[in-house]
């Protein structure tokens, strides 16, 4: 089975080359604004108000139609204040009209660090449910196992060193943890809540 999946994915990258003038490995560095509606209230309702947008910045390394993504987004604390979310995802890049229209598809999870600061005593991560652990208490492996899993969808263009995204992030009802525990793996693709994104890369290579 093993022999199999290499061989299929052997095929598929050299399937690729044809397809894309791309360069084989790419990485680039990106900033851009993501848009979170208030809860019970129509998606596109709040995109007027600067608070729904959080800005953030990530690093994204691409080999051949292979991507990983690193994304950190400055966003509230149940407390109101400062927080630090870190998402990492993997997925796929593929070449759409060479590269001037790519698709992206990834899964990967998303773990919430609030600092210590006036109103919070201790830093702690936050968890999927509205849990809080302490980060003197726990892992950060296990905290990573206990956050939401995130899926994303996105569109985008490159021109010469710069390139465009838009994005839908979605954050799952699951934990890593919950689906190994359970066996059920589609629960992942049910979703809790979704934000719009928009991002510009620059390429480093």
């Amino acid at each position: 089975m093993r022999k199999q999946v290499a061989v299929i994915l052997t095929l598929l990258l050299f399937l690729s080359l044809p397809l894309t003038a791309r360069s084989v490995f790419n990485l680039s560095l990106g900033f851009g604004a993501t848009y979170c509606p208030p809860e019970k209230e129509d998606f596109s309702s709040g995109m007027g108000d600067s608070r729904n947008w959080i800005l953030s910045g990530e690093l994204n390394g691409r080999l051949f139609f292979l991507q990983a993504q690193a994304t950190v987004m400055l966003t509230k604390s149940e407390e109101d204040t400062q927080a630090l979310k870190a998402i990492a995802l993997v997925g796929l890049n593929l070449p759409v009209v060479g590269s001037w229209m790519v698709m992206e598809l990834s899964g990967g999870v998303g773990v919430t660090y609030v600092p210590q600061n006036p109103g919070v005593v201790k830093p702690y991560y936050a968890l999927y449910g509205g849990k809080k652990a302490a980060v003197e208490e726990i892992p950060f492996l296990d905290a990573v196992l206990q956050s939401p899993i995130h899926l994303q969808m996105g569109i985008g263009t490159d021109f010469g060193p710069l390139g465009l995204r838009a994005r839908y992030v979605v954050e799952s009802n699951q934990t890593i943890e919950s689906v190994m525990a359970k066996g059920r793996w589609w629960e992942m693709f049910v979703p809790n809540s979704g934000c719009f994104s928009l991002a510009v890369l620059l390429k480093m290579s």
